[in-house]
C-alpha cells in the first residue's frame, strides 16, 4: 500500500511539472522574433521592418531580368562569399524563383524598391544602374543575416525598401600629381564607391608635381614631365616614414632621388572599362592654363611659358602663355587625345589658382590686350576658358571648371563665363563665386574645402562636420536650386600611400556617401550603423581612422 501511495505522488508530481512548464512556454502566436536594425550606409529613403524572416539556402532559385546582369553578379557574388552554401540555381520563370530581379515600368530611372516577406525577395528597378544600387543595399543586408551553418541557411529579416538618390551628381576626386598610386588602387577604390552608391571619378591627372597621363604626340610629357626630385612635401612625408611605416613610398615609383609615374593609355581604359561596369563615370582633368609646371619644363623647346622657363610667383607657378596661338594649339592637341580616352559626358579644365602677374610682365600678352581690346588681364583668362569651352563642345562634352574662373582669389572682378559650364564650388572662403555662378544659371557641384575635402585631417571633429554639412546654413537659396550634387576631394601632398589614403578617407567616404545620396540623415542613426561597416573595412584589409563614436 505504502509503494502505491508513493508511485501516486510521484505521478502527480510530474503532472504539476508538466503543467508549469507548459504554462511558461508562449503559444506559437505569441512567440517573438528579434527584429534587428539595419546598417544600411548610405540610409535607404524609407526601411520597413517586421518579425517574419525569409532563408536563402543551396535550393533557392534566382530570377534576374536580362537588363540587370551587372546586378545579378552583385548578388550572387554577396550570396556566396557569406561562405556556407554554394548558390548557383537560376530560372527564367519568375513563378518557380526565390529572389526575383525584376524590370519595373513604374518606377523612376534612379528609383528601387526591396521587397522581403513570404518566402520571397523581390528586388524592383528600371534602370540597370538603379538595379545595381538595390543589389548594393542587398549585400549590406546579409551583413546583419543569421547564418544556420549546420542546416547551410542564410536567414534574413522581412523588410521593405524605397530608395533613390536625392543627388544625381556624387562624385569623389583623387589627386595622383602629387602622389601616384597604381591602377590597382583605383580599382579597389571603385569598389568602395559601387558599395556606396557614388557615381563620379575625378582624376587630377597633371599639376606642376607630376604629368600622369600619357599623350603621344608629346611623349616628354610623361618621359620628362612625370618624374621629379624629391620636393619638400616630400621631405615632410619621408619624416613621418621613421615612426610611422605606413609613410614609405611605394618603391615601384622611386629611382634613387627621382620619384613618379603615369598611367599608359591601356591602364585608363582598363580604369574606365572597370568603372563603367560599376556606373560610374571617370572625369580626366587636365589642369590648365596654371599648374602647369611639369608640361613647360617637359617642353622648353616650345616656350609653353611666357617667359620660358617653370618660374614661380607670390603663390603659384607660372602658366601656359595662353597669348599664343601654338600655346593654345599644344591644349588642342592634349585635350584631343584626352577626349578620345573618356567616353562620358564630362571633362575637367580645372583653370584655378591662375598666377596672371606673368602675363602683366609679357610683351606678347600685353600686345594680345591691345589687340583684343582688353583692359584687365583677367580677361585673358576668361578667353582661355571660353576658347576651350568652344572646342570641348565641339567634341560632344560637357565641361567642368573650379569656381575660380568667375572670381581669382587676389581680386574681386566677376569676370564673363559661359552659362553652361559645370562650376565646381570648392572655396567657401570665397562665398560670393558660387552666387555668382548662381545667378549666371551656370549648374554646380558642391565640394566646399572645410567640409568635402579628405585630405584635411582625419578626425572625430571633420567626420562629425562633414556629415552635418547644411546646405540652408551654408548657401543661398539660389546656389542650392543650382546644384546638380557633390563631390568629396583628396589632394595628396602629405598622402605618399595607399594606407595612408584610406586612414584619410575612411570612415569618412561613408558619412560623405550619405551626405550625397540621403535625403534624410541622422547623425545618432549613422553612429549606430557605422561598426558594422568598419568590420567590413577590416575583414577586406582596408584601413581607417579609429573614432571616438564607434566604440
Amino acid at each position: 500500500m505504502k509503494n502505491s501511495n508513493l508511485l501516486i505522488n510521484v505521478f502527480i508530481l510530474l503532472l504539476l511539472i508538466i503543467n508549469i512548464s507548459a504554462c511558461n512556454e508562449k503559444k506559437p502566436e505569441e512567440q517573438t522574433t528579434i527584429i534587428k536594425p539595419q546598417k544600411i550606409i548610405p540610409a535607404a529613403e524609407k526601411i520597413i521592418l517586421s518579425d517574419n524572416q525569409v532563408s536563402i539556402s543551396e535550393n533557392t532559385v534566382l530570377y534576374a531580368d536580362k537588363r540587370f546582369l551587372k546586378a545579378k553578379e552583385v548578388i550572387i557574388k554577396a550570396i556566396n562569399d557569406i561562405g556556407i552554401i554554394n548558390f548557383n540555381k537560376f530560372s527564367d520563370n519568375q513563378d518557380e524563383s526565390d529572389i526575383l530581379l525584376r524590370y519595373s515600368e513604374e518606377l523612376s530611372e534612379n528609383e528601387y524598391k526591396i521587397d522581403i516577406d513570404s518566402g520571397k525577395i523581390i528586388i524592383m528597378a528600371k534602370s540597370p544602374q538603379s538595379a545595381f544600387y538595390a543589389a548594393q543595399t542587398f549585400r549590406q543586408i546579409l551583413w546583419t543575416a543569421d547564418m544556420d551553418t549546420n542546416e547551410r541557411v542564410i536567414i534574413i529579416p522581412a523588410l521593405s525598401i524605397t530608395d533613390k538618390p536625392q543627388n544625381m551628381y556624387r562624385g569623389f576626386h583623387i589627386d595622383l600629381s602629387r602622389h601616384f598610386f597604381p591602377k590597382e588602387f583605383i580599382f579597389k577604390l571603385i569598389d568602395q564607391m559601387a558599395l556606396y552608391k557614388l557615381n563620379k571619378l575625378q582624376l587630377h591627372l597633371t599639376d606642376d608635381q607630376g604629368w600622369r597621363i600619357q599623350i603621344d604626340k608629346y611623349p616628354k610629357l610623361t618621359s620628362v614631365g612625370a618624374y621629379r626630385t624629391f620636393n619638400d612635401q616630400d621631405s615632410v612625408c619621408m619624416e613621418k616614414a621613421k615612426y610611422d611605416a605606413d609613410y614609405e613610398f611605394n618603391p615601384m615609383f622611386v629611382n634613387g632621388s627621382t620619384y613618379g609615374g603615369f598611367y599608359t593609355k591601356q591602364d585608363l581604359k582598363d580604369i574606365v572599362s572597370y568603372a563603367t561596369e560599376n556606373f560610374i563615370d571617370v572625369i580626366p582633368e587636365v589642369d590648365m592654363p596654371g599648374h602647369m609646371s611639369a608640361a613647360i619644363r617637359s617642353y622648353p623647346e616650345l616656350s609653353l611659358s611666357c617667359s620660358g622657363n617653370t618660374n614661380w610667383g607670390s603663390e603659384f607657378s607660372e602658366p601656359l602663355c595662353v597669348c599664343r596661338n601654338e600655346v593654345m594649339q599644344f591644349a588642342y592637341d592634349v585635350w584631343d587625345e584626352v577626349m578620345n580616352l573618356f567616353p562620358y559626358d564630362y571633362v575637367h579644365l580645372g583653370a584655378d589658382e591662375v598666377e596672371k602677374s606673368f602675363w602683366l610682365e609679357s610683351a606678347d600678352c600685353q600686345q594680345f590686350m591691345e589687340e583684343n581690346n582688353m583692359n584687365h588681364v583677367n580677361q585673358i583668362q576668361s578667353y582661355f576658358v571660353d576658347k576651350m569651352f568652344e572646342y570641348i563642345s565641339s567634341k560632344g562634352k560637357k565641361m567642368i571648371a573650379w569656381d575660380d574662373i568667375f572670381v581669382s582669389n587676389d581680386d574681386d572682378i566677376v569676370n564673363s563665363v559661359d552659362p553652361n559650364i559645370t562650376i565646381m564650388y570648392w572655396r567657401d572662403y570665397k562665398p560670393e563665386s558660387a552666387d555668382y555662378a548662381a545667378q549666371n544659371g551656370n549648374p554646380i557641384v558642391l565640394t566646399p574645402w572645410s567640409w568635402f575635402y579628405l585630405s584635411s585631417e582625419p578626425n572625430d571633429e571633420n567626420l562629425k562636420s562633414l556629415y552635418e554639412f547644411s546646405e540652408q546654413s551654408e548657401l543661398s537659396a539660389q546656389v542650392i536650386a543650382q546644384k546638380i550634387g557633390y563631390q568629396a576631394c583628396v589632394w595628396t601632398e602629405e598622402i605618399p600611400s595607399e594606407a595612408v589614403f584610406e586612414r584619410y578617407i575612411f570612415p569618412r567616404f561613408q558619412a560623405y556617401a550619405e551626405v550625397a545620396w540621403s535625403k534624410n540623415k541622422v547623425w545618432d542613426s549613422f553612429i549606430k550603423r557605422m561598426p558594422a561597416h568598419l568590420k567590413y573595412l577590416k575583414d577586406n584589409g582596408i584601413k581607417y581612422t579609429e573614432s571616438s563614436y564607434f566604440k
